[in-house]
C-alpha cells in the first residue's frame, strides 16, 4: 500500500469507527425524525439536498462528539514499525523516547507530559456545547 512513513499511517485506522457509527446511528434515532424527510420530499427537494440542507446541520452536535472521541484516542497513539523519519514522529513518541533518558531527564519528561494535555483540552472546549447536547439529547424517546 505504501503507506509506511507517511501521515496515512495515522490517518487511515481511525477513519473505521464501530462506536462512531453506534453514535450517529443512535443520535439520527433520536434526532431526525422520518416526518421532517417526509416534507422535504413533499417540497421537492431531492436525496443530496434533504442530505446537506436538513439532516447534516441536525448532526452537527454528534460530528463533534465524534469528532472530539476519535482525536482523543488518536492523539495518543504510538504506531509501533510504521514511522522512521523523524519529522513525521508523534509527541507521544517523543515523549516516549524522551522518557527512556532516566530520572536524569523527568524534569522534561513532566514538562512533553503538560504540552500533551493542551490539545486535547483545546479540542474539547471548541466542542464542549456540541458535545452536551448529544449527551443530553440521547436519551430522549418520543
Amino acid at each position: 500500500m505504501r503507506i509506511i512513513d507517511t501521515y496515512l499511517v495515522y490517518i487511515l485506522p481511525a477513519i473505521p469507527s464501530a462506536m462512531g457509527c453506534f453514535l450517529m446511528k443512535q443520535f439520527m434515532d433520536s434526532a431526525v425524525p422520518d416526518v421532517l424527510m417526509e416534507a422535504a420530499r413533499i417540497d421537492g427537494a431531492g436525496i443530496i439536498r434533504i442530505y446537506w440542507q436538513i439532516i447534516m446541520p441536525i448532526l452537527k452536535p454528534a460530528w463533534m462528539t465524534m469528532m472530539l472521541f476519535s482525536f482523543q484516542s488518536m492523539w495518543s497513539i504510538v504506531p509501533n514499525g510504521t514511522i522512521f523519519s523523524e519529522p513525521l514522529k508523534t509527541l507521544p513518541q517523543v515523549m516516549s523516547s524522551i522518557s527512556a533518558g532516566g530520572i536524569a531527564r523527568s524534569g522534561s519528561a513532566m514538562a512533553v507530559t503538560v504540552l500533551l494535555m493542551i490539545p486535547p483540552i483545546i479540542v474539547f472546549l471548541i466542542s464542549q456545547s456540541n458535545v452536551l447536547e448529544t449527551m443530553s439529547s440521547s436519551g430522549i424517546k418520543e
